[in-house]
């Protein structure tokens, strides 16, 4: 056997380990044992850039139940439910911690050196993670069974939030300073090509059924609507003064938009593409997601160190939970743990 089939044979090894370690977290999932119980509540893992936490707020009672020290000036969050993990970028450390949801425990902290996190995502099967280098227009791929870095992938000026496409096959980078979606193969790594949006994009959702790619225009007060089949901009949407993230509800009918100037969310109708209503909420008013389970969205505010509760059905704020200084949870910050 010559040296290419040997290391031929040891990377397919390894991969197999890999994927068969994934595909035993999600067998585990799915058939339960006799000693293993899925907290059914979701909760939302808020970053707190002032005073380095993360506040873990229990979606069911709306009250923080944990506080978790992480790296300096966190940001974004991406989690993986398969395996407890929630990624925290930090920007002032250079590093992403990497915590245990089940524990609420950081378990690593990966030291990025001169690499300036922002924006994070995971590939579909949550064993590589993607991290917006702001500083030097790159992604960094990092395994995150080692976290070892992988790769680096050149993109626009200033790399922010990023999403992966329903199928996994594409991560959309939304590249600030150069006013476009960047859009890259995330199966090998190739950058593919990039679609011109409005001034400074930053903030990404996809549409529920995952066809549409929704986009916050920081600068140009609007939201860019892309058709990921085409990749191409479809419509642009007027909202409030300076917008800066969006999600959506279950099935994509409805969009919410932070706007961090005028401490608003803005409602818009998918359909119709129009904005059909403007909610009060807390000062600089950042990250936003939405609960499923209890049909409600949540709002990070940066200014008033809390997190906004409005009801999905009446567009009305219903709570208001005190995090921690600076709140931004910049990503797909809820999700549903599963604890032995």
């Amino acid at each position: 056997m010559d040296l290419r089939q040997t290391l031929s044979g040891k990377l397919d090894l390894m991969l197999n380990r890999k994927y068969f370690k994934r595909l035993f977290l999600l067998w585990s999932s799915l058939f339960l044992s006799s000693n293993l119980v899925v907290n059914a509540s979701p909760f939302a893992y808020v970053t707190n850039q002032g005073d380095h936490t993360v506040s873990v707020v229990d979606l069911a009672t709306n009250t923080v139940s944990a506080t978790v020290q992480v790296g300096q000036a966190p940001v974004g969050v991406a989690i993986d439910s398969l395996s407890n993990r929630a990624y925290i970028t930090n920007v002032e450390s250079r590093s992403v911690s990497v915590l245990d949801i089940g524990s609420n425990k950081v378990i690593h902290e990966i030291k990025l050196n001169k690499v300036a996190p922002v924006g994070v995502a995971l590939n579909k099967s949550g064993g590589q993670l993607f991290v917006a280098d702001w500083f030097h227009d790159q992604i960094i791929v990092i395994d995150t069974e080692d976290y070892k870095t992988l790769t680096s992938i050149s993109m626009g000026k200033a790399p922010a939030g990023m999403v992966l496409s329903r199928e996994g096959a594409s991560l959309y980078v939304a590249n600030r300073d150069s006013n476009e979606v960047g859009v890259i193969d995330a199966r090998n790594h190739k950058p593919l090509h990039k679609i011109a949006v409005g001034k400074h994009p930053f903030g990404m959702v996809l549409s529920g059924d995952g066809k549409l790619l929704y986009v916050v225009n920081v600068e140009s007060n609007s939201v860019s609507v892309i058709d990921v089949r085409r990749d191409v901009v479809t419509a642009t949407i007027p909202v409030g003064e300076h917008p800066y993230c969006v999600t959506t509800n279950a099935d994509g009918s409805i969009v919410y938009v932070t706007n961090t100037h005028e401490d608003t969310v803005s409602v818009i109708d998918a359909k119709s593409q129009k904005v059909t209503a403007s909610i009060p909420v807390g000062g600089t008013p950042e990250g936003i997601a939405y609960d499923n389970k209890h049909q409600r969205v949540y709002v990070a505010s940066w200014m008033d160190n809390a997190l906004t509760v409005i009801d999905a059905k009446t567009n009305k704020v219903v709570d208001t939970i005190k995090t921690g200084s600076q709140s931004r949870a910049f990503g797909l910050f809820i999700a549903t743990p599963t604890q032995k």
